[in-house]
């Protein structure tokens, strides 16, 4: 289903402060990755090179989005990042969105097996509940992030390519569109590509609204996770209990996308609640306050909500939210 005009004239339009930053003139022809792109789009998408030139011609290349991409909060130490999350207002505030939206969050619930809790978390994580959904031009920040942040052009270019087809298409202005400094957009910060290809009309009236729709961006919540292989039902990770014993220490790794059987890691002499566990998992540690680890078995539920953001901190932080909201409620 595509995007509607009215969905995007809200989408693009709604947004209207600039991050703050140093911008610089862009020379199309000092960047090969942009034009790469525009070749690309020219000759597989349709798009006339006079106009692609000077849509992107007209971004500025920002450097304090660079900057934010080589610091973002999700590098730093467990137990500091979880307070950013874990506290009481992200907590009480996360119980009002429920309780104010909790017809559409069993709805959604019922028909894609994803705990309400953890849309709610991953809401409240992203924007705040829908409060803060970004100031930065999304331009700017897909043409700098392809042009200039060479560790992730690639993934960038694709973006930019999603974004400029999909506002050519609904007759958008581009630089009009505003959201996150890495070009996420909405109540729940989805990449162009995202928007494109999980996005949901939840609330049935023909449009696909995650800027100002909370029952299209619940929804679509529920279908990203499910897309990326959420298992109803299934735990999303347990506590080691008892210490880790030496003869798991090899087996820890830095990433929650399952690498080892439950079965293995028992005989391993890990100790856990394998309720509701998936078949496979991977042991991570995250880092505490005093200088030790807490060393936790991510299911494979856990490995989904990384697909949302590639950082176990971050799935950890939506998971612990999930459980502070509900036990709260």
């Amino acid at each position: 289903m595509t995007v509607h005009n009215k969905v995007l004239a809200c989408f693009f339009g709604a947004l209207l402060a600039c991050l703050a930053g140093n911008a610089s003139a862009l020379n199309i022809g000092d960047y090969p990755e942009l034009e790469d792109l525009i070749r690309v789009m020219v000759e597989e998408d349709g798009y006339p090179e006079d106009e692609l030139r000077a849509v992107i011609g007209s971004a500025t290349i920002n450097e304090k989005t660079l900057e934010l991409m080589d610091r973002q909060w999700e590098a730093v130490p467990w137990h500091k990042y979880r307070n950013l999350f874990i506290n009481y207002r992200r907590i009480r505030n996360g119980v009002e969105f429920w309780n104010e939206h909790e017809e559409i969050l069993n709805r959604a619930e019922a028909e894609y097996g994803v705990p309400a809790s953890i849309i709610v978390s991953i809401i409240g994580v992203e924007t705040r509940y829908g409060k803060y959904k970004g100031n930065s031009n999304v331009l700017d920040s897909l043409v700098s992030l392809t042009a200039a942040y060479p560790r992730r052009s690639r993934y960038f270019k694709k973006e930019l390519r999603v974004f400029l087809n999909l506002a050519r298409r609904e007759r958008i202005e581009p630089s009009s569109v505003y959201g996150s400094y890495a070009g996420a957009i909405g109540i729940p910060q989805f990449m162009p590509s995202s928007y494109e290809n999980h996005s949901v009309d939840f609330n049935g009236n023909g449009i696909r609204d995650l800027v100002n729709e909370v029952e299209d961006a619940v929804g679509s919540v529920a279908s990203y996770l499910v897309n990326h292989g959420w298992k109803s039902g299934q735990a999303i990770y347990s506590d080691v209990q008892g210490g880790l014993p030496d003869s798991a220490l090899a087996l820890v790794g830095k990433s929650a996308k399952p690498q080892h059987t439950v079965e293995n890691l028992i005989r391993s002499g890990v100790t856990f609640n394998s309720g509701r566990a998936s078949q496979e998992a991977a042991l991570v540690k995250l880092a505490l306050e005093n200088g030790e680890y807490r060393h936790i078995i991510a299911f494979h539920n856990l490995y989904v909500i990384t697909r949302y953001n590639n950082s176990i901190n971050y799935s950890m932080a939506v998971t612990e939210l999930a459980e502070e909201i509900e036990q709260r409620r």
